[in-house]
């Protein structure tokens, strides 16, 4: 009878059994495959909680978004760099496509980063902090991005422009993070 009540942790395990190839890797091995792991499937999986910088990821590729975004930035290329509307648009476009392209995987990361930061000061995940840091780190992603595509692609000058890229982004990511319009 003592043998049918045994305690589950009592078992031994035979981890090649469960983990097949992988039961040899070490605690620093599974954590980065665990980290690949998170950061390549898709951010639009719907959880009973949230994550901050997932949330904006998610939102981040909504339709209303990237229009948003678009006019948004073309209104402030046509203004500050005062270049002919077509221009603008190119320039705007091609600075969203690799800013989308590249975000997927910045904006998780600075959330990670940002996880970090806050670790000492004991706020958690869910609070106004965390998401305030949150918006602003994946603003300044998209303000480094896209400034870069400013300067190697169009040959502008990203010192000279990261004020006006900062104040339209944070227009475009605040609609992005703040605003859970789903259509």
């Amino acid at each position: 009878m003592e043998d049918a009540h045994r305690n589950l942790l009592d078992i031994e395990v035979d981890e090649k059994q469960i983990f097949g190839k992988f039961a040899p890797m070490n605690n620093v091995s599974l954590k980065l495959l665990l980290l690949l792991l998170l950061i390549i499937l898709p951010f639009s999986a719907k959880a009973n909680m949230i994550w901050p910088s997932v949330y904006i990821i998610n939102q981040y590729y909504s339709w209303y978004v990237i229009l948003f975004g678009l006019v948004v930035e073309f209104i402030a290329i046509k203004l500050f760099l005062k270049v002919e509307w077509r221009k603008s648009a190119l320039i705007a476009i091609s600075m969203n496509l690799i800013s989308a392209l590249t975000g997927i995987f910045l904006i998780p990361i600075s959330g990670i980063i940002v996880e970090f930061l806050t670790l000492p000061f004991g706020s958690g995940t869910f609070q106004l902090s965390h998401w305030i840091l949150d918006y602003i780190a994946a603003v300044l992603c998209n303000v480094i991005i896209e400034g870069l595509v400013l300067k190697f692609i169009f040959k502008y000058t990203f010192k000279k422009n990261f004020w006006w890229l900062f104040g339209a982004n944070s227009i475009s990511v605040l609609v992005c993070a703040f605003i859970p319009i789903k259509m």
